[in-house]
């Protein structure tokens, strides 16, 4: 498995249980019956030079982290959006390490869409830079 597959597992493995729907695919945002749902895919990598062929190569990978939420009777979309968003960044920065995964992820930015589906849905899509190494010249 590559060093970027491991850490979009590592970060999906660190928000399992912040949201009922924790995926890497986006078929529907958010399945009926659940006002929140966060999608993990990778977006862009950058490879950084090595001295030597052979030796450990270092990237930033950026990962996209999609906050979906549906307005409930109690909180409107932006809320329930804002408060998911709130809830990964936190949890994702309290380890930065991903347990091990990446030697450090950072928080680098966020955009904004709501009303995507016509059902009172909004997303926040957060951006992260993962720095991870690898052996050779693959990642």
């Amino acid at each position: 498995m590559s060093s970027l597959n491991v850490a979009i597992s590592a970060t999906m493995l660190a928000l399992a249980g912040i949201s009922p729907q924790v995926s890497r695919l986006r078929l529907r945002p958010i399945q009926s019956g659940q006002n929140t749902a966060v999608v993990v895919k990778p977006v862009q990598t950058e490879v950084g030079e090595s001295d030597m062929a052979g030796l450990p190569v270092e990237y930033g990978s950026q990962i996209g982290i999609e906050c979906y939420g549906r307005a409930t009777a109690a909180e409107t979309t932006d809320v329930v959006v804002d408060s998911l968003a709130e809830s990964v960044i936190a949890r994702l920065l309290a380890d930065p390490t991903l347990g091990g995964a990446v030697s450090h992820l950072r928080f680098v930015g966020a955009s904004y869409d709501f009303d995507i589906d016509a059902e009172a849905t909004g997303c926040a899509t957060l951006i992260f830079i993962a720095r991870h190494r690898t052996a050779g010249t693959h990642f």
